[in-house]
């Protein structure tokens, strides 16, 4: 059984889906070795977000943050925000979406839903701002 102060230490889950899995392993040496206090879930796609956020539900243990790619195979990052955002039980978490594309077409798609999008950066120190900028949104939430 756990203590109280195991309870209450429990970590924040972060759901990240990404088909790129260089940019995963990458996102995962950032977190693992400066974000020991949370939980790092890797999906490939929109449809795997939908399972695991269903099962988590169910349990009562959503994550404290999503960030999603905006081009991904099976349900895009787009189609995947939009279906959240639909959803009672979801639309309170926050979103994050964390893309390639720098188009201002989707940067409006994600304004309409309220949603901020961050340009995946060529180097690593400003992808440990980005993340550390994330998890602000996780702590908040």
């Amino acid at each position: 059984m756990k203590s109280e102060k195991e309870i209450h230490m429990k970590k924040h889950t972060i759901l990240w889906a990404d088909d790129d899995p260089d940019d995963l392993m990458l996102i995962r040496e950032v977190l693992v070795d400066n974000h020991h206090q949370h939980d790092f879930v890797e999906v490939n796609n929109g449809k795997e977000v939908l399972s695991f956020l269903n099962d988590a539900a169910k349990h009562n243990n959503l994550p404290c943050l999503i960030v999603l790619d905006m081009n991904m195979p099976i349900l895009s990052g787009r189609d995947t925000l939009a279906i959240l955002k639909s959803k009672e039980e979801f639309c309170s978490i926050p979103i994050v979406i964390f893309t390639t594309s720098s188009s201002e077409m989707d940067r409006m798609f994600c304004n309409k839903y309220g949603v901020e999008m961050m340009t995946k950066p060529p180097e690593y120190k400003a992808l440990q701002c980005i993340i550390n900028k994330m998890l602000n949104i996780c702590h908040l939430s």
